[in-house]
């Protein structure tokens, strides 16, 4: 009889210990399983969020050129209102559209 309770202890034991480790695998792949799929979901939040940083930065490279044009603008208006203020002796007054009119 101990011959057959040592030979049932040879038997279950590593079919035990082998549920045991395929139990494990199985709740360990399943965590490896989500943690791949939150790897990708982040990925894709990633490559949204690099996205709109590629949209930002394109917007504000175009609203520094707008803003250069505007500072040459209003150099070139300053420019024109200081000579406007400027005494009119040697100066020649323009009319728009009908030429040059002598002082």
């Amino acid at each position: 009889m101990a011959d057959y309770g040592l030979i049932l202890c040879l038997i279950l034991i590593p079919l035990a210990l082998r549920w045991i480790t395929v139990w494990q695998m199985r709740r360990f792949y399943g965590v490896a399983l989500s943690g791949n799929q939150e790897c990708k979901k982040m990925a894709g939040e990633l490559s949204d969020i690099r996205e709109a940083i590629y949209q930002v930065e394109r917007e504000e490279s175009h609203y520094a050129v707008l803003r250069s044009n505007l500072y040459s603008q209003i150099e070139a208006a300053r420019a024109e209102l200081a000579e406007l203020r400027r005494p009119a002796k040697g100066r020649i007054a323009i009319r728009p559209g009908k030429g040059r009119i002598a002082a």
